[in-house]
């Protein structure tokens, strides 16, 4: 679909109320993140993405006499019927007839007046209130134990209304003691049928609504667990998605996995056995006094020995934890080697490693084997002496029971003793249940660890809010840059100054570990700690938005991700709103459409997992057109060709020409005879730049540049100079 089909009207209207709260947001780096490019979003996409942008935004239902309420929380965004939205400026209740002050998106300049008729044909009547988050909030989004409380304190009107239905529950709680003791001490006793009849209805009223309320009970906290995990997957998936290159390539993709898979075992333990359990510890408000009023001993009794399973549970808390540790340091050992090997696969089938694969997995496995025995182990000693506890409560309170009332001649009671015992066991339930989850403390509190050293990791600066937005042209110098890749003993870069005019074709060629991806790194504000300047058309990379950055360059790697998908969603993947002739006009450019076409269903075509079903060089061509389908002003090229067969370079390489036309193109390569037709060559050696010409200066007096194209043209070497004189290090990579 055209882009100026869908103005996305919704996305428009919180740039304009971002801006009235002094945050400047980029509407294409919006558009590009949260539209699907055929409709306009929706009102729960709009909440995520001003969430995200640091705002807090709740969508409501408002008639217009709550509208004219609203004072001093505007401006606010009108959710129309038509799917578009309005900027509701400010309201004047108190004018004849009253109005609303609304600003068209499409026409930002523009703010007229709208009555209650007016507006009541175009608004149903939500809207989105919108508000800067304090300081105190955002310092409160820092993981942990208290901010996914928190998160789950967000739904307390439905975790209120499920306490509300616990606590009618333990009022049924109550009713099968007290009945078997009126049908054991009244009934039976005095052969009342009247009074049996009026029991049996009783108890047929109680069970009905015990069970609405169990149902209403189990449905709200699904609801509410459901909506808790919604929140907690974005969370998870928006720091994951913000973190810093370094994270992911200093840490295993398998620890990380691990780790953040942890929050589910939070979750469950919060929305399932402590919310569970909080709810049973209801009961005892109305257990425990209704225990106490019928025997104030054997209450005592029971609470004596509740504390006592307390007390034990506490002494091995510690125990459990440090074995818990060793656990979780074996899992995340294990699945990494997992992870590792799935990833690797092709290696592992061609160099036949599944022997050794298979040894070091065993290894692996087999320590993760005997952690889990020793922490089963050592959680089974609390476990064995919890249990004869838990039956002493039972078999305890009856033989006490039954002694007191022989010792007092009230054998007659006998309905009241069991009915005691009932309710001692009802009470008794959430007691053993609380001191079984105190042993689950220690591995929630190590899973809050493992995820919060994650996501706690200080997210990439993207200056999203107050960095420039110029417009591109294409001039790029680098003045005196150095960089040292963290944990490195050398610099990657040390000094490097080099200036590239807009509209030119630069090549960039060295040795492996001379620095070449580095400098495209750099400008692509994946790293940001360098000294030096890095400038764009005059304007410093530090001082810019850096998605507006990335969003304006086309990047190709060598070794390019395609996601699972169709060629089609694979090529606008930086561009959802590209109409169908634009991407055909991309994948014209990069010699891509005529294999395109002969797939299956040409660009309906499903790529399946790692694109597997087409080949390297059809990859590469289709990561080609989608670089070029955003038009960036600046395209770099990361040995975007090396890979490929003769056949496939040679059609990227044709056109490369139509390519360059009107943008700046770096290309690096170690095929000299890529950069033959560059503008300018740099030689990169050991993070400096060791010469910088065309084709032939380089040839002449550049021993690098002159020895590998020796190397790579030795057919060649008529007419040149004698290759004798031209012995030099070893550059192949």
């Amino acid at each position: 679909m055209n882009a100026t089909i869908v103005d996305h009207t919704m996305l428009t209207a919180l740039l304009l109320v971002a801006q009235h709260h002094g945050v400047h947001l980029s509407r294409e780096q919006l558009v590009r993140t949260y539209a699907s490019g055929e409709e306009e979003v929706n009102r729960a996409v709009l909440v995520h993405a001003a969430e995200e942008k640091g705002f807090q935004a709740r969508a409501v239902r408002m008639n217009w006499r709550q509208l004219m309420r609203l004072g001093r929380a505007v401006p606010a965004i009108l959710c129309l019927k038509d799917g578009s939205a309005l900027v509701l400026n400010g309201v004047s209740p108190s004018v004849s007839p009253p109005v609303a002050y609304v600003r068209d998106p499409a026409a930002a300049n523009q703010v007229r007046p709208l009555d209650e008729i007016a507006l009541d044909e175009i608004w149903a009547g939500d809207i989105i209130l919108v508000k800067p988050k304090n300081t105190e909030e955002e310092e409160q989004g820092l993981f942990g134990l208290r901010w996914l409380i928190g998160e789950i304190l967000r739904e307390r009107r439905i975790f209120r209304d499920v306490g509300v239905a616990a606590l009618i529950m333990s009022i049924f709680a109550l009713v099968p003691p007290l009945v078997y003791m009126i049908v054991v001490d009244r009934i039976l006793v005095h052969q009342r049928m009247s009074t049996l009849v009026v029991l049996a209805v009783a108890v047929a009223f109680i069970v009905v609504f015990d069970t609405i309320f169990g149902w209403l009970r189990r449905y709200l906290i699904a609801e509410g667990s459901a909506r808790v995990d919604g929140r907690l997957t974005a969370f998870i998936y928006d720091r994951l998605l913000g973190l810093p290159i370094e994270v992911f390539e200093s840490l295993p993709t398998g620890l990380i996995t691990h780790r953040l898979n942890e929050m589910w075992r939070i979750r469950n333990f919060l929305t399932g056995q402590l919310f569970g359990t909080a709810l049973d510890t209801l009961t005892l408000f109305l257990l425990i006094p209704a225990m106490f009023f019928m025997n104030a001993i054997l209450s005592l009794w029971v609470l004596g020995i509740a504390c006592l399973m307390f007390l034990v549970v506490l002494l091995y808390m510690p125990t459990i934890g440090r074995y818990h540790s060793k656990v979780v340091d074996a899992e995340t050992r294990k699945n990494s080697f997992l992870i590792e090997t799935v990833h690797g696969m092709r290696t592992v089938k061609s160099l036949a490693l599944e022997g050794s694969k298979r040894r070091g997995w065993d290894a692996r496995g087999a320590l993760a084997v005997r952690a889990n025995r020793n922490l089963a182990m050592i959680a089974n000693q609390p476990q064995t002496i919890l249990q004869p506890l838990e039956k002493l409560t039972y078999a305890g309170t009856l033989l006490l029971g039954s002694y007191m009332a022989l010792s007092t001649d009230q054998s007659a009671l006998a309905g009241s003793l069991v009915a005691f015992t009932m309710l001692a066991g009802r009470a008794t339930q959430p007691l053993v249940q609380i001191a079984g989850m105190l042993q689950q403390v220690q591995e929630v509190r190590g899973a809050v660890g493992q995820v919060a050293s994650i996501v706690n990791i200080p997210p990439e600066e993207l200056r999203a809010d107050h960095g420039l937005r110029p417009r591109f042209r294409g001039h790029i110098s680098f003045e005196d840059v150095s960089f040292r890749y963290s944990g490195a003993q050398n610099k990657a870069l040390d000094r490097v100054t080099v200036d590239i005019p807009k509209g030119s074709v630069v090549g960039v060629m060295g040795r492996s570990g001379s620095g070449k991806t580095t400098l495209t790194r750099l400008l692509q504000g994946l790293h940001q700690d360098y000294d030096g300047l890095i400038k764009i058309d005059g304007v410093d990379l530090r001082q810019m938005d850096i998605s507006h950055l990335r969003s304006s360059l086309g990047v190709v790697l060598q070794d390019n991700f395609l996601f699972s998908g169709t060629v089609r969603e694979n090529i606008a993947a930086a561009r959802a709103d590209a109409s169908f002739e634009e991407i055909i006009e991309a994948a014209r450019m990069a010699g891509a459409e005529e294999f395109i076409e002969r797939l299956p269903r040409g660009y309906d075509t499903f790529l399946a997992e790692g694109s597997t079903n087409i080949s390297g060089g059809q990859r590469q061509r289709i990561a080609i057109a989608r670089a070029l389908l955003v038009n960036p002003p600046i395209l770099i090229l990361d040995e975007a060709t090396s890979a490929l067969d003769p056949e496939s370079e040679a059609i990227i390489n044709n056109n490369l020409t139509r390519i360059s036309d009107g943008r700046t193109m770096v290309v690096i390569s170690h095929r000299l005879t890529s950069l033959v037709t560059c503008d300018v060559i740099v030689v990169m050696e050991r993070g400096r730049v060791y010469d910088v010409g065309t084709h032939e200066e380089l040839l002449q007096r550049c021993d690098i540049y002159r020895h590998l194209w020796f190397q790579q043209n030795r057919h060649q070497n008529s007419g040149v100079p004698n290759e004798r004189a031209l012995s030099g290090p070893d550059t192949r990579d």
